[in-house]
């Protein structure tokens, strides 16, 4: 054979690797997994890092704000170094829109060997302990949640003990706009789907976790 055949066959084994071997990454129907509603609903703290996010905070914080859930919710919101007054916008929006208590935290700049994004998580995270919820949400301030999407995570979750799961994370459908953007994303999210395949992780017993950074419980 050739060299280029034996590429050809190359190509060939790896593609059929990846489409039949690799957890069938390219399937779309993972899915939080339904559960009843528990008997006490457990108290949650949403600790949200927000960066200059003033032109999305009109439309992701009331999303937050608005959750139709039956427990005990609280969110802290991060502001992490902000020039653009998102800060105060997020106290503008809590006061109009009522709902959910908010706090808004500005821990200054980071410590040394923090990063923005993580340190502001950490003194979010340190806050919401204070009031010992038994989950913590952390999600990021450019998403925006569907009415009911605590209480689907929360859910989803299921009791504690062998049946419930002390994670849970769902991807936010990503804003497709530009050319670029329709280019890079959808392989951005399959590439994410073949290092960590959506069915294997969600396979009970798995040795993988993996999850959605925008919004983890």
């Amino acid at each position: 054979m050739s060299a280029v055949a034996w590429i050809a066959v190359g190509s060939l084994i790896a593609w059929v690797w990846l489409l039949l071997g690799q957890g069938f990454y390219w399937r779309t129907d993972q899915r939080l997994p339904r559960r009843t509603d528990p008997a006490r609903w457990p108290s949650v703290a949403v600790v949200v890092p927000a960066r200059d996010e003033a032109e999305m905070l009109p439309v992701s914080l009331p999303s937050l704000l608005v959750q139709d859930y039956p427990g005990e919710a609280r969110i802290i919101l991060v502001d992490d170094c902000s020039g653009d007054g998102t800060g105060q916008l997020a106290r503008e929006l809590a006061a109009r829109f009522g709902g959910l208590p908010l706090t808004v935290a500005e821990p200054g700049e980071p410590e040394p060997g923090w990063t923005g994004k993580l340190w502001a998580l950490r003194h979010g995270i340190a806050l919401a302990r204070l009031h010992k919820p038994d989950f913590l949400l952390l999600t990021d301030a450019d998403i925006a949640h569907e009415p009911d999407s605590l209480r689907d995570l929360v859910a989803a979750a299921g009791t504690e003990g062998p049946d419930g799961y002390d994670l849970v994370s769902q991807m936010a459908r990503l804003r497709v706009e530009s050319f670029w953007e329709r280019l890079v994303v959808p392989a951005f999210v399959y590439f994410f789907g073949q290092l960590y395949p959506f069915r294997r992780v969600n396979r009970a017993g798995s040795r993988t976790a993996a999850a959605a950074g925008g919004c983890v419980l």
